[in-house]
């Protein structure tokens, strides 16, 4: 009777730090996953105040020519630190790491892209009077990347 008494209690001690472990794994990923998405909406918001162009900066553009080509889309020759970017194709390729005290490392990545108006969700090969940009944010407490994204047009 001893014996099946110790059995019966390490099952539910057992049982008890099974759930207890699921319920600090997920509430660890709903925290990084809610974090993530803030960090990343964060980077959108820091983009999206930024002129659309390079060329359209104090100046109207009526015509896609005067626009950054498709393959220069990035920093420009002097814009080495995150301050001095003044567009949105600035972004492109951009990588952020924010440390946390809580949840560690969130590493972010932008890409920056011209689409055509009416189907944001393709990429353009041509320069277009809109510019999607995308946002990536992981982490290790994370089971997939977060992925954000913003259009923007001139």
């Amino acid at each position: 009777m001893v014996i099946l008494g110790i059995l019966l209690l390490t099952i539910f001690i057992l049982t008890v730090y099974r759930a207890s472990t699921a319920r600090i794994t997920i509430s660890l990923m709903n925290e990084a996953t809610i974090t993530a998405t803030g960090l990343g909406q964060s980077l959108i918001d820091e983009i999206q105040i930024k002129s659309f162009d390079e060329n359209t900066i104090g100046q109207q553009l009526t015509t896609t020519d005067s626009l950054t080509a498709v393959g220069s889309l990035g920093v420009e020759t002097g814009e080495v630190l995150v301050t001095q970017f003044d567009d949105v194709d600035d972004y492109n390729n951009y990588t952020r790491t924010d440390t946390l005290s809580r949840l560690g490392a969130f590493s972010s990545k932008v890409n920056v892209f011209y689409v055509q108006k009416f189907t944001p969700e393709t990429k353009s090969l041509v320069r277009t009077f809109t510019k999607r940009f995308d946002v990536y944010v992981t982490n290790f407490s994370l089971t997939d990347t977060i992925k954000l994204y913003h259009v923007v047009s001139y």
